[in-house]
Order: C-alpha cells, then structure tokens, then sequence
C-alpha cells in the first residue's frame, strides 16, 4: 500500500467544487489502486504563494494539495519550476452571479449600469471579472467590495441594495436553496475552458513517488468520469459526509450548477490549448508578468494520464 499526504489547506478550501477527491475516498477508488491518502489542512488559507497549504507541500511536510494553477505560474516566475500541475481538478471558472429574482434571458450585457457586489473578494475571480468586463465594455458597472460578512452581503442583494451578487456557487448554493437569491450566470461559458484549479505537487516529489501520484490520477480520473455520469443527488450522496456541516439541498443545487455549467474537469489531464488561455488571461488582468513566458512543458505533468 503505497501512502500520500494530502494538504487541503484551511477549512474554506474545502469548497463542493472540489469533491473528486472525497468521491475517490468514498467510492474506494484510491484503496482499488492500492494507495492510502492522508487529509490534513493548514492552519490558515490564503490566494497567493505564501499563503495556505502551499508551503506545507514546498516544505514538504505534505505530498500534495490542491489549489489554482496561477499559484504554481506565479511561483515560476518569481522562483521556477519547484512546483508542477499534475492532474486536472476544475475545468472552468466556478464563480457565479446570483440576483434578487430570476432572471432566466439574463446577459452579460444586462449587468450595464448596475451594482455588482464582489461578496467573496478573491483576487483572481474579482480580476477575472474585471476582464469579462473589459471584454463586453462594460465599463459603467459598479463592482462593490464585498463587506466580509457574506449573509449581510447576500441580504443586500436580495433587499436591492445591490443588483447582483458575484461569488462561488459553493457559497451561493444554501442562498439559492431557501429562495433568498436566485442563480442567474455562470462565467464558466463566457472565460472559456481554463484550468481552473489542479492538484500541485513539488517536482521532485512528483519524481520520487511517481507510482503513487500515477494510481492517485488514475483514481481522480475515474472519479471524474463518475461525476460525468451521474446525477447531482447520486454524487451528494457519496460526499455528503465529507460536508456535514453543508445542507443537503444545498448540496445537490450546488452540484447540479457545476455539472451544468461543464465546471468538473472531464478528466486528469490538463491540456494545452486551456493552460496556454489561462496564461494569457492572468497576463492580462495582471496577475502574470506578460513579458516572462510561462511554458506549459514546465508546470504540467500528466502524472497516470496513460
């Protein structure tokens, strides 16, 4: 039985857009490859590199964790290529746009002259957001910080103190449950395919334990097949557990909107085309050097792909 450590970060990493892990546990994929895998979290989260569980896998205290891309492409800009992609996690973009009332026609176009609160805050979806705009010249919105207390924020909306709420759907799902907003976008469709988040492993490691992260792919890769195939209350079923605290109904609303809007990585690997679009666009919103490439070969390794 080989072993992994796992580093999931804090508990608010622990979002239903990234239950392929917990579905492999809980289908015995990972015990099916012979693999045990350890869950452990960090003390405190964070969106940069320094922040969250990055240092306990540069440390290597842990194997691995999970965590967006743009975390490993900034790190090889600023000092290499100590971390790699090794297996695909989220497809897309999973924030969303909630409103007061439904609003089944709605557009991009339809946020023009409107006040957008950015309940989450999160520097690279509210920089995304910043370039959907810039794309569809939306330039006479009003993006408003979120408050930091998302139920205040969530209320404002649905009081019309603000038109939209932009934010995850895994903290939107409960909202949308009991009626106080309504699910009108998805920016999944309208950013494209990026890799949105992946599992990150040190290069090295990748290297040293390539048996274990090659059962560990194979094992995600059948989960993601698993979620393609099935309805969002089967899938809620299997990782409820691993989200007691989440209400069910929630849950399976949450779920379905990420199957829908196509956010689940259809499979482990992470392909070029959607790296390389990825790259351009954090050039663009500023979270990238522009001017320093960063090559897909460097940051990707197709860890079980065969």
């Amino acid at each position: 039985m080989q072993r992994l450590i796992f580093n999931q970060g804090d508990a608010s990493e622990s979002r239903i857009y990234y239950c392929a892990h917990y579905l492999s546990q809980s289908l015995g994929l990972f015990a099916a490859e012979q693999l045990e895998v350890i869950f452990t979290t960090s003390e405190s989260g964070g969106h940069t590199v320094q922040g969250g569980q990055v240092p306990a896998v540069l440390n290597r205290d842990a194997d691995l964790t999970l965590g967006g891309p743009m975390v490993a492409m900034k790190h090889f800009q600023q000092h290499g290529a100590e971390l790699q992609c090794f297996c695909a996690s989220v497809a897309a973009n999973p924030w969303f746009l909630a409103a007061a009332q439904a609003q089944p026609q709605f557009t991009l176009i339809d946020l023009r002259g409107k006040r957008v609160l950015d309940v989450g805050n999160v520097g690279t979806a509210t920089l995304t957001f910043r370039w959907l705009l810039a794309r569809h010249g939306l330039q006479d919105i009003e993006l408003i910080a979120g408050s930091g207390d998302q139920a205040r924020d969530f209320a404002a909306v649905a009081n019309g103190e603000a038109d939209y709420a932009l934010h995850a759907m895994h903290m939107l799902a409960p909202a949308i449950a009991v009626g106080q907003l309504h699910s009108v976008s998805s920016l999944a469709d309208v950013c494209g395919h990026v890799p949105w988040s992946a599992y990150i492993a040190r290069a090295d490691v990748l290297t040293e334990k390539a048996s274990a992260f090659a059962a560990f792919s194979r094992a995600i890769a059948h989960a993601l097949r698993w979620i393609a195939e099935h309805s969002a209350a089967e899938l809620a079923e299997q990782v409820q557990p691993f989200f007691a605290d989440y209400p069910h109904d929630a849950l399976v609303r949450g779920l379905d909107a990420y199957q829908q809007a196509h956010v689940f990585a259809p499979g482990c690997e992470i392909p070029r085309a959607e790296f390389d679009h990825f790259t351009q666009l954090l050039g663009a919103i500023g979270w990238l050097d522009p001017s320093q490439p960063v090559p897909y070969t460097a940051l990707v390794t197709q860890a079980g792909a065969e």
